[in-house]
């Protein structure tokens, strides 16, 4: 059954956050990537049915406000445990996807009895020479969505990135890019190794670390650096899929959130 998210806006110190919240049951917090939320997707009405399911827009990305309060990466976790308490949450399953993965993987590593347990979807935090992926920073607008899909002219691709239809929407989606990447810059520009590998061992949460099979940004070989560095964790790959496997291949990927949650 589809359910509706609730869309309202709370406060964490000062600073609005604007979040979807949907389902009842054990709470799970998502985190989303570098490329914002894009609307409720299909996983997350999914996880719906078992969980109450908080989508919070992370400082910087759409309703919320900016970010400039923070000065480095540990006052954003801590900002996320601000949050927590905020929404009543305890010790959440926390998804995160790329940047929100960071997040969640930063959260489990500092004050690890505030997760339950976790889904690092196309990690960020460590770096590898050897795979340095794109420059999303530097990419062009009309690149995007060939970069963040396997298959940029399917209808799912062109439906969660479309083309813009004026002028007008087109500079409203530069200003909403420009403003969202300054954000993530901030916590992850050059390179976003900002001393998590440093932390990784100390999270003992039962853990997922999920990668696609044709991320051009986050190449597989870093979801099996983290898997290497967090005790017992499980890894998966989304076959046919590019960065953005959890709106492009749903189904495949629930499964394995299913999968996992389910235990």
């Amino acid at each position: 059954m589809s359910k509706r998210p609730n869309e309202r806006t709370v406060t964490v110190g000062a600073l609005p956050i604007q979040l979807a919240s949907a389902g009842s049951g054990p709470p799970l917090i998502y985190l989303h990537g570098a490329f914002g939320y894009l609307g409720w997707p299909e996983f997350l009405n999914e996880l719906a049915e078992r969980f109450t399911v908080y989508a919070p827009l992370h400082p910087g990305f759409g309703e919320s406000g900016d970010a400039d309060e923070f000065d480095d990466l540990l006052d954003l976790t801590l900002f996320h445990l601000d949050l927590l308490d905020e929404l009543g949450l305890e010790s959440p399953d926390v998804v995160g996807h790329f940047f929100g993965a960071m997040m969640a993987a930063e959260l489990a590593a500092i004050a690890g009895n505030r997760v339950n347990r976790l889904v690092l979807t196309a990690p960020m935090g460590l770096w590898l020479e050897e795979h340095p992926g794109i420059d999303y920073f530097a990419a062009a607008p009309d690149k995007l969505r060939s970069i963040l899909f396997a298959d940029a002219d399917s209808d799912t691709a062109l439906r969660w990135l479309p083309d813009p239809e004026s002028d007008e929407q087109r500079h409203l989606q530069r200003i909403e890019r420009t403003r969202s990447l300054a954000t993530i810059a901030k916590f992850m520009w050059p390179i976003p190794d900002k001393g998590l590998k440093k932390r990784l061992h100390r999270i003992d949460h039962p853990t997922l670390v999920v990668v696609a099979e044709q991320d051009q940004l986050v190449a597989p070989a870093y979801g099996n650096a983290f898997a290497d560095r967090i005790q017992g964790a499980e890894i998966a790959t989304i076959a046919g899929a590019g960065h953005l496997c959890h709106l492009e291949r749903p189904g495949r990927y629930g499964t394995q959130l299913g999968r996992f949650l389910a235990n």
